[in-house]
């Protein structure tokens, strides 16, 4: 299927690299059918694979994509608890679990943070997602991941957590 992205510009994609999220996402309710961009295979939960970022786009929508990210790479305590039952019985080897990046523009610097209270969860074989609200109050919706600054000529990110 051809995929018109804003980012992009047109990606054929096959029919079974989409994933569907059945009630959709929060503030997202209509939106149900989505790819994952820029590492190939979804990772599973057990997957060391070194690419971390992706983009979740919406294939009717070219405007609608989220940076996603493996959470792993720059929290490696995370830790979710989930029932399987609440996520149609997968098995943990079958899930990728990722959490939505946001980047904002703030003095004159750029702030990424992630959410970490709601992750994004795909069964790998069913190619099916949801957004899962946690019960742990301990992960923030807006945990710091990267700041730039403006006052040097070229911003150098402060990866948070970093000595």
């Amino acid at each position: 299927m051809q995929v018109e992205t804003s980012r992009f510009g047109s990606i054929e994609v096959s029919d079974d690299e989409s994933v569907v999220f059945p009630d959709g996402l929060p503030g997202f309710r209509g939106r149900h059918e989505f790819v994952l961009l820029g590492g190939g295979q979804l990772p599973g939960a057990a997957d060391t694979n070194e690419q971390s970022l992706f983009w979740l786009q919406d294939v009717a929508d070219p405007d609608l994509a989220f940076l996603t990210m493996v959470p792993w790479s720059a929290y490696p305590d995370y830790e979710i608890d989930i029932d399987p039952a609440d996520i149609g019985g997968a098995a943990a080897d079958d899930l990728c679990i990722l959490v939505v990046v946001t980047v904002r523009r703030e003095d004159g610097g750029m702030r990424l943070t992630s959410n970490l209270l709601a992750p994004i969860v795909i069964d790998t074989g069913a190619r099916l997602g949801q957004q899962v609200i946690l019960n742990d109050p301990s992960w923030p919706v807006h945990a710091p991941l990267a700041e730039t600054s403006a006052s040097t000529e070229t911003s150098t990110p402060t990866v948070a957590g970093a000595s």
